[in-house]
């Protein structure tokens, strides 16, 4: 009796082992694939098929470059009608040296060599800074250029003569010309003619460093009617002192100060038993009635009772 209850219970637990195992196979149907796949891991046998090995360049090989090939030759234009670069401005002549403006320097004559008129020795306007070397890159003057700097117009023909004979001194293209002034024939000293807008500024930056007191302006010759004739200075006339001065330095600011009222105002150096002395000018006027209404107006604009002297 124990025996046969001993096989039914393990019978009884080989049934309910299968039931455990084998139950949720049947119901739940076959296991799911895991994506895993099996490798083979046996080495193929050698192939005996020729190989060749070859070695291969990453960077791709730049092109060979082109041959350079000539600009073509631009087609003429059998319509093209030649120009010719014309200009208004007339030619012009130095008053200082009588040569054409424009002439290489070289080939003029010194200033100092010129007597541009009977008009005595006077000192030239003292600079107000020491003279430096002119730039080496001045243009060149073109007797037919349109452009010009203008350097102010003198009243005293050897003051123009002066000036230009520095300026020349200095490597720059300076001329003088005689114009009309309020019925009066002054010196007007120029540079140039330039051809270009921008060679004249150039010329007048050069300027401006050697002389800083000179009032410079770039102006347009188009147009521009060619001065007369030269004529020469009157020998005598008149003109107004306004003061003698034993410094040169004070002289020259009250000659700035009559400048700048707009007379043209000069100095000059005399020597005397007491030393030198500086002589401070306004005109000088052909005619002494001239001279005496300049007078007036001297006194009128500058406060300087002033004496009519002759000029010489």
């Amino acid at each position: 009796m124990d025996t046969s209850l001993k096989q039914r219970l393990i019978g009884a637990a080989v049934l309910v082992a299968l039931a455990v195992i084998f139950l949720p196979m049947l119901i739940g149907g076959p296991e799911p694939d895991s994506g895993s796949s099996t490798v083979p891991v046996d080495v193929p046998p050698r192939d005996d098929r020729k190989f060749e090995t070859r070695d291969l360049t990453l960077a791709p090989a730049l092109p060979a470059p082109a041959p350079a090939t000539p600009d073509p030759v631009p087609m003429q234009d059998e319509d093209r009608v030649v120009t010719v670069d014309t200009t208004d401005a007339p030619s012009r002549i130095d008053a200082v040296s009588g040569a054409p403006v424009g002439t290489e320097l070289a080939s003029l004559p010194s200033p100092e060599s010129v007597t541009p008129s009977a008009a005595p020795p006077v000192t030239p306007p003292a600079a107000t800074s020491p003279p430096a070397p002119a730039s080496t890159s001045t243009p060149a003057a073109t007797p037919s250029g349109r452009w010009a700097v203008n350097l102010g117009s003198y009243a005293n023909a050897t003051n123009a003569s002066n000036l230009v004979s520095q300026l020349r001194g200095q490597k720059l293209p300076a001329y003088a010309e005689q114009v009309s002034h309020d019925g009066k024939a002054v010196q007007r000293v120029r540079l140039g003619p330039f051809a270009q807008r921008s060679e004249a500024e150039s010329a007048r930056l050069t300027v401006q460093r050697i002389r800083s007191d000179l009032p410079t302006g770039v102006v347009s010759l188009e147009g521009e009617s060619a001065p007369p004739a030269v004529k020469a200075a009157p020998a005598e006339g008149f003109a107004v002192q306004i003061g003698a001065l034993r410094s040169e330095t004070d002289a020259n600011v009250l000659r700035d100060r009559a400048r700048a009222a707009g007379f043209a105002s000069y100095v000059e150096r005399i020597a005397t038993a007491n030393g030198a002395l500086w002589r401070v000018r306004v005109g000088p006027e052909l005619q002494r009635a001239n001279a005496d209404r300049l007078k007036s107006e001297v006194k009128t604009k500058l406060g300087i009772d002033g004496n009519v002297v002759p000029h010489p």
